[in-house]
């Protein structure tokens, strides 16, 4: 038995090292090929010990039950033959032989005499007759009066054939015991009589080879249900397993990026709950890839296009223009002092200013045009199909957009200004590079002409020649400091409720070498380019002085206005030089008003602050001019202590048909009002406006108007307006 296992485990041990080989010869193996291999395995592992248990029980069986047969043909045996030691009775010889013939298993019987020589045989190998070792002799002797009488070998090489030796013997009574007069039969020790010895021969071929043979059918049957097993386990895995196999596609398609995959419903609570996991790490997948996108495309802070992405985009527009033969055109927009509000409030307010920018120019543009965040304070905008004069449009009306625009932050309000450069994009000019410079160089132009405007790139010839122009600037700028070639212009700004003149405005004019009156935009960005303002402020202040010694002697109640660049406080001897010049022409300080701009108002520098109060303690007046175009804040107004507030003609020139501004003109006014200071508005184109502005509050009006520059200071009372002057009275 022990050796028909070990043969059997050696059997599975070289199955499982053939199937590890071809495993690894055939790859990865199936999950349901896998299972359903391990069960046959098992089964086949189960069916054959079974088997084995089987045939090892029924040899235990059957070698016990040919031990009681053995013991009971021995006894029977033993009663036939004991008279033929004493008798040679013929009746005895025939009922053995028909005793053995009755049983096949018997194959032959073998009487022994006591020495061990056969005396009697019967059966089918009864021929065959051998003398009984003196061994077999002593050891069948030991075994009389014993519970099993009898020597039995065989069962273990030959589980079919048994060999019996067994003792003849008879027990008596002595005489004594018998003729006893008391009973002495239970206690007296009977005489044992050897006769001789029985050997017995016994094969059990027919029943041990039905059992084979029924074992035979059993292992038929078993590999019978194995196979049946296997075909069943197959499909019913196969249908169990299916939803796994569902996954198979999808999550291959997913490791590929594919994140449009749909997964079958599983019916296990199992697999459903994968699949519902599955479900939702694609979802969360997909929502990644969408942030991911959206930071690599996107502007994180607004959300625009990033300068990546519109680059992007700014070539294939190329390649469409190039196709097609149509025109687009691209805006480089810069916002002007945008680094005050900063400095002001801090880079979060600076933040949330950027995204309200970047929400109007979305607003602004068209449906198929493309904004983007192109720096820190710069946006770019492509206009789709359009042409030059379409792209100047647009420009302007993110120009208005961006002059309305009004940002509230910690109580103060700040205006948006930008300067915009435009450039077409045509069959001619196609490289991305060169288009973003273009545009840049145009928003450059832009700035340098006075900010708060727009401006084309035109073809490099003539860019060049507008850089000749610069240098032309240059050079005329300096003959004219030298040679004393700038005008005074005077306009008069005018009470609004009763009409007379309080003060002139000095305003700069250049006198070219033909005679020609130039305005002050055409050369004034070319000397701050040059850095020749500073000269041209301390010129402006000399002859605005002489200008009051003149006609003071006329007008008693002459008041000048003087503007002075954030250039003319570089100069550290402003004060000195203000001082020398009003005693040189004995201009009162207090009948002077230096205007300055309100960005340099809200940035001012120590130095700039410093040589402020020093113009204060002279007695001069100080005006916030241009209120409004920068980051300003009402806050401002009370700490920087002007007398004037001159509210930017961007809010006065279309002030009747914008509502919005004027609520914030009106505003201005309050607040003015309010901090002890006086509004004057400029730009005044007509009586609307003006009888418009006495109804919001405002002090004063400077424009066309009230009165243009001339060559001397003059007087120009404007019409009394009755409605509000009569409104104002009922007041009182």
């Amino acid at each position: 038995m022990n050796a028909f296992l070990k043969r059997l485990r050696k059997g599975f041990e070289s199955l499982a090292q053939r199937f590890r080989a071809f495993r690894e010869r055939r790859g990865k193996r199936g999950l349901v090929n896998e299972i359903l291999t391990i069960q046959l395995v098992s089964a086949a592992l189960a069916g054959s010990l079974a088997v084995a248990g089987v045939y090892w029980g029924g040899q235990w069986v059957l070698k016990d039950n040919y031990g009681r047969w053995a013991l009971q043909w021995t006894k029977e045996l033993n009663e036939l033959a004991s008279p033929l030691y004493l008798t040679n009775d013929d009746d005895a010889f025939v009922r053995l032989d028909s005793y053995v013939e009755r049983y096949p298993e018997i194959q032959s019987v073998f009487y022994y005499s006591k020495d061990g020589q056969a005396r009697f045989a019967f059966g089918l190998e009864a021929d065959t007759e051998v003398p009984l070792s003196g061994r077999q002799i002593a050891a069948a002797s030991n075994v009389i009066g014993t519970e099993t009488p009898y020597l039995m070998n065989g069962g273990v090489l030959n589980p079919r054939r048994f060999e019996i030796l067994a003792p003849v013997w008879i027990e008596s009574l002595p005489e004594e015991a018998l003729f006893a007069a008391e009973p002495l039969a239970a206690a007296a020790v009977p005489r044992v009589e050897l006769l001789g010895f029985i050997g017995i021969e016994l094969d059990f071929a027919v029943f041990h080879d039905r059992l084979l043979g029924n074992m035979r059918a059993a292992v038929i049957v078993l590999l019978l249900l194995l196979a049946t097993l296997g075909f069943y386990g197959r499909y019913v895995l196969q249908k169990a397993l299916r939803s796994i196999s569902d996954l198979e596609q999808p999550i291959r398609d997913l490791a590929l990026g594919d994140l449009n995959v749909r997964f079958k419903p599983a019916r296990h609570k199992e697999m459903s709950d994968i699949v519902e996991a599955l479900e939702t790490t694609v979802a969360a997948l997909g929502e990644r890839d969408s942030r991911l996108r959206e930071l690599a495309n996107h502007d994180s802070l607004t959300g625009v296009y990033n300068r990546r992405r519109f680059l992007e985009v700014l070539k294939r527009e190329a390649i469409k223009v190039m196709r097609n033969d149509h025109s687009s055109a691209l805006l480089f927009i810069d916002l002007d002092q945008f680094k005050y509000i900063n400095d002001a409030c801090g880079h979060p307010a600076g933040d949330r200013l950027i995204c309200k920018v970047a929400d109007e120019l979305r607003r602004s543009i068209g449906y198929s045009d493309v904004v983007a965040r192109f720096g820190g304070d710069e946006f770019v905008v492509l206009a789709r199909h359009t042409d030059q004069e379409g792209a100047e449009e647009l420009a302007e009306g993110i120009l208005n957009t961006m002059r309305r625009m009004a940002h509230v932050e910690d109580g103060r309000v700040f205006y948006v200004h930008c300067s915009i450069g435009v450039t077409v994009i045509s069959g001619d000019n196609l490289h991305h590079d060169d288009l973003i410079h273009q545009a840049d160089l145009a928003c450059r132009e832009a700035k340098l002409a006075g900010r708060n405007r727009m401006s084309v790139f035109v073809a490099s010839e003539q860019t060049d020649q507008h850089r000749l122009a610069d240098v032309g600037w240059m050079n005329s700028l300096r003959t004219a400091i030298d040679e004393d070639r700038f005008e005074l212009r005077f306009q008069p700004i005018n009470r609004i409720d009763n009409g007379e003149t309080t003060h002139h405005e000095v305003l700069i004019r250049l006198r070219s070498e033909t005679g020609e009156i130039i305005a002050p935009d055409a050369f004034l960005p070319s000397a701050a380019r040059f850095g020749l303002m500073s000269e041209i402020d301390l010129w402006v202040i000399r002859h605005a002085a002489l200008a009051y010694e003149k006609y003071s002697a006329v007008d008693s109640k002459l008041k000048l206005s003087i503007n002075l660049s954030a250039h003319a406080f570089e100069n550290d001897d402003l004060t000195a030089y203000v001082e020398k010049t009003f005693a040189e022409y004995a201009v009162p300080p207090e009948r002077i008003i230096f205007e300055i701009t309100e960005s340099l108002a809200i940035r001012r520098p120590l130095h700039v602050d410093q040589q402020i109060a020093r113009l204060r303690e002279l007695g001069c007046q100080f005006a916030l001019d241009d209120f409004g175009t920068g980051y300003s804040s009402f806050s401002y107004l009370q700490q920087l202590k002007f007398d004037y507030i001159k509210i930017d003609g961007t809010f006065v020139r279309e002030l009747p048909k914008q509502p919005v501004d004027q609520k914030m003109i009106r505003l201005i006014a309050e607040v003015g009002r309010e901090a002890g200071m006086q509004t004057v508005a400029e730009y005044v184109q007509d009586s609307n406006t003006l009888a418009l502005l006495a109804e919001l509050g405002v002090d004063m009006a400077q424009g066309y108007f009230v009165g243009r520059p001339t060559e001397l200071p003059t007087v120009r009372t404007t019409p009394i307006l009755l409605g509000p002057r009569r409104a104002k009275k009922r007041v009182r």
